[in-house]
This record gives C-alpha cells, structure tokens and sequence, in this order.
C-alpha cells in the first residue's frame, strides 16, 4: 500500500548547516520519520473510503528494523509528491536529488542526508519551504491495539519501504522533524554533554558514598573479631535490657529492638510526654539516671550504714519506714515554704 507521511524540516530561516558541493550542490540533514506515535489518515489514504480517519501506530520496531532504514538510501528528492512511485523510466523527471546513505537512528526519529542537485528545489528550501512527506509502501495490521502513551490505534504499520522523500508546502507531523541547523545541533550536543557529566558527578557521589560505608562496615566486622568483642557486647545488651525492665517491668520484651529504641521506651514510659523533647543523647542521659533510680541495690547501697538493719530489709519494715517518712515530710520543709 502507497502511504504519504509529511515531516517537517523546520522554520524558514537560513540553514547554517547547509554544505554547498563543488557545482553547487546543497547537503542537508533532516529528522524523516517519527516512531512510536499513532498518525490519522483519511480513510481513502488507506483505500479504506467507508472510514472517515484511521489511526495507525508506527511501531519502532518496524520503522528502525534494519531494512526500512536501509530502504532510504539514494531514493530520490522531488518537489512535491509524483503522481506514482518513482522508476528508471520516470526518474529523470522527477527526481531533483537523492538520499545519502549515512541513514541513522536519532532518539524516536530518523536523520537522514539530502543532497539536493536541481537549482528549483534549493531555491525552494532557502526561501522556506521545509515540509517534506515521505512515499513508502508498506503493509497494515488492521488488529486495533492501544500504543504505550495510551493513544488507541486502528491499525499497525509493517514491513515500511522507502520509495521517495518528498518536499511539499505543509507537513503532518511538526517541527519535531525538521533540517536541523548548526546552532541546534550544537546546543544538542551541548546538552548532551552536561547531561553526562551531571551523571557521572552523581555515579562518583554514589561511589564514594559507597566505598564509606563499606569501610565502616568492615571496621565493624574487625572490632567483632576482637578477642571478647562479643561477650562484651553481650553483657552490654543485658545490662541495657536489665534497666529497662527495672522501669518497664519484668514483662518488656527486648526482640528485634535496638539500644536506642529500648532507652527511649523505659524513659517515654517513665517521663511521659516530657520524653517527647528529648534528643538521643538526652534519652540516654535519662535513661542511665532511671535505670540507677531503681536499681534496689544502689538505693540499698547508698542508706547510711546504721540504717541497713536486718529488719529495714524486710517488706514489712520498709513499708512502716515509708509511712513514717511521708508523716513527718512536712519538718524538713524551710520555715518559709509551710
């Protein structure tokens, strides 16, 4: 099936990347194709009258499979469209120049070289014309289906064939595809630079990032290795838990928490919302403090030595001492707090 596709090949301005031949000659580049996208054509486009448009997704696959992009070289330039496919015999009069054959893929498009030979076509081209339409054959999937940017498509082009590049007054698909000029080229290029060197300052920040926390990882590893690490550790972490159960209660499981965790616990549960303030170092400063509060040991530890009879130690003593503590609290006051 002969299919048309109008490309863009630019704003009508001075194309500064323009290589004038010796006879002159003019070469310049132009983005042909676009994939990937659904185009609508008239349904007699597709011999297909009973339909008023029909969209057709040009699938990257088939558009830069690698013998629809070898089908674009030395196929010929004309102005405007002939009014069949182009053949030897109809050649001579119709063709105003030829494809190059440095056919590459660009991103979702196709760059291809023209090398226009005929004084009309580039008169044309410097005075503004940029539209070109490519001629082609190609075979159409009529299996509808939805493209990945969620455009649903009627159809599905295959098996695309080159036979002419045209250029034309208006184009379908946009300035996307258009002769490029140096300065665009440049800031492409330019571009394209700054997003690399961006990239690989990011991939040495991840590198060195890297590299540290896998040196004191290993730093870790080597203090473990140490004769008694773990036992040291161990002790530590029973020591930790031992405090916060003498604030929790005997019931507080410690499974699967770390120390920093278990300190804010036993302090949150002991200071309440007052714990809520507290930075790391706080909790841990509280949490010491708790833990030594009530540790009956210590506190026993730190009575005056007449005091550690054999009877304050038992649970009826010490309750009558608390009583007796709490009715004459009130003496120890200064003169000017009652």
């Amino acid at each position: 099936m002969q299919i048309f596709d109008r490309l863009s090949l630019g704003p009508p301005a001075e194309i500064a990347d323009a290589r004038p031949l010796r006879g002159g000659a003019l070469v310049v580049q132009a983005r042909a194709a676009r994939a990937g996208n659904v185009q609508v054509y008239g349904g007699a486009e597709l011999a297909r009258p009973d339909r008023a448009a029909i969209r057709v997704y040009r699938d990257p696959e088939e558009v830069f499979r690698a013998e629809s992009l070898a089908s674009f070289g030395h196929k010929p330039v004309t102005l405007d469209h002939p009014p069949e496919a182009v053949t030897p015999e109809t050649w001579r009069g119709v063709a105003r120049g030829h494809v190059g054959d440095e056919v590459l893929r660009d991103g979702e498009f196709v760059r291809i070289p023209l090398l226009l030979a005929d004084a009309e076509a580039i008169a044309a081209v410097r005075a503004g014309r940029r539209e070109i339409s490519v001629g082609y054959t190609c075979d159409l999937d009529w299996t509808p289906g939805t493209a990945p940017d969620g455009t649903p498509y009627d159809a599905r082009q295959t098996a695309v064939v080159v036979d002419h590049v045209a250029i034309v007054e208006q184009g379908r698909a946009g300035p996307e595809c258009r002769i490029d000029d140096a300065t665009a080229l440049r800031r492409d290029l330019a571009d394209a630079v700054a997003r690399a060197l961006t990239a690989e300052a990011e991939a040495t920040r991840l590198r060195t990032e890297h590299a540290a926390a896998l040196a004191e990882r290993e730093r870790e590893i080597a203090a473990l290795r140490a004769p008694g690490a773990l036992d040291a550790l161990a002790a530590t972490r029973a020591e930790l838990v031992a405090g916060a159960r003498r604030i929790l209660g005997d019931a507080f499981d410690p499974a699967g928490l770390e120390a920093g965790a278990i300190r804010r616990a036993a302090v949150a549960h002991a200071l309440g919302e007052a714990a809520a303030g507290l930075d790391a170092a706080g909790i841990e400063g509280a949490f010491r403090a708790l833990a030594a509060a009530a540790d009956p040991l210590r506190a026993a530890l730190r009575r005056p030595p007449d005091a550690l009879t054999p009877d304050a130690l038992t649970p009826d003593a010490a309750h009558a001492a608390m009583v007796e503590s709490l009715r004459t609290a009130w003496k120890a006051q200064p003169q000017g707090a009652r």
